[in-house]
């Protein structure tokens, strides 16, 4: 998967990567408003996921038969791992489709920018050094967070209960994921953590479906959704995976909080969203400060 290249061509090329992956995920996280959705999530879940697996072995088959046949030996000694690691972007999945179904977007993708800030927490943890201005950039992150929050807190406020923790929560889970991810890749290899942890999310799904069954399966909406979501998302989850492969976890991160601006776009175009500047004057921040970042590891 580490094409001969050089690195400066190699970190363009995963840059690339994950541009797209942002794109498909930005048309397909739109779908989580189809109609059925409020209803019986539950089931647009599960199908989404055995979808997703059945397109992941297809394209394997297609382009790396030789991943596929080499996947299934290699996951059995790391089965249980994987398949917690699946279940925990699973969780998050649930979370994020849950959120967005109903929730306006600037306040979902917003949470969401807690991703690198936890990314780095979740890397110091794991034995990564976390310099002085790393310390810096997640204390003016936080702080401007806390800024925004507090200007907008009329909208957050109008939100209920649970609502309006789940954004940080979905935040803290894909910033503890992708760095799990990244790490999973490189000790178990790219095609077996891809089809493993896909098995985990559908368990998950599976899971929640056994205490949840409302709703019907005949609802013809709900399987065009959820065929397009599961054809974008899983192409777009294994060029997320490429560019975590040939970028690192740190500058996955980075690339990743671009879905504020992806997302918040999609979703003005698809049902006319208004977004408050205040959320992409933030953004303009996490950009500036993601990079001071970089530039000073």
């Amino acid at each position: 998967m580490y094409p001969d290249l050089s690195p400066t061509l190699l970190i363009a090329l995963a840059a690339a990567a994950e541009l797209a992956s942002l794109l498909l995920f930005g048309r397909a996280n739109t779908l989580w408003r189809s109609p059925g959705m409020l209803q019986y999530p539950q089931r647009f879940l599960v199908i989404r996921s055995v979808l997703v697996l059945v397109w992941v072995h297809l394209g394997v088959w297609a382009i790396a038969p030789e991943g596929l046949a080499a996947s299934y030996p290699a996951v059995a000694s790391s089965s249980l791992w994987l398949l917690l690691l699946g279940m925990l972007g699973g969780l998050g999945l649930l979370l994020f489709s849950l959120s967005i179904r109903s929730m306006p977007a600037q306040l979902v993708f917003f949470g969401g920018s807690l991703h690198l800030i936890v990314a780095v927490c979740v890397g110091w943890l794991l034995g990564e050094l976390v310099s002085p201005l790393r310390l810096l950039v997640i204390a003016l992150l936080l702080g401007a967070q806390i800024l925004v929050l507090w200007r907008d807190r009329a909208s957050w406020s109008s939100l209920r209960g649970a609502a309006r923790l789940m954004p940080f929560v979905v935040g803290v889970i894909w910033g503890t994921y992708f760095p799990l991810y990244g790490l999973a890749l490189k000790q178990w290899g790219f095609w077996p953590t891809v089809i493993a942890t896909e098995w985990g999310v559908l368990l998950l799904m599976l899971c929640w479906f056994a205490f949840r069954r409302s709703g019907t399966w005949r609802d013809a909406g709900m399987w065009r959704a959820m065929t397009e979501q599961s054809v974008l998302s899983s192409v777009a989850q294994v060029l997320s995976g490429v560019a975590l492969w040939w970028g690192g976890v740190i500058f996955h991160s980075i690339l990743t909080n671009f879905n504020v601006v992806v997302n918040l776009t999609a979703f003005k175009i698809r049902f006319g969203e208004t977004t408050s500047l205040r959320y992409l004057g933030y953004f303009l921040l996490y950009i500036a400060l993601a990079a001071a970042l970089v530039l000073g590891s």
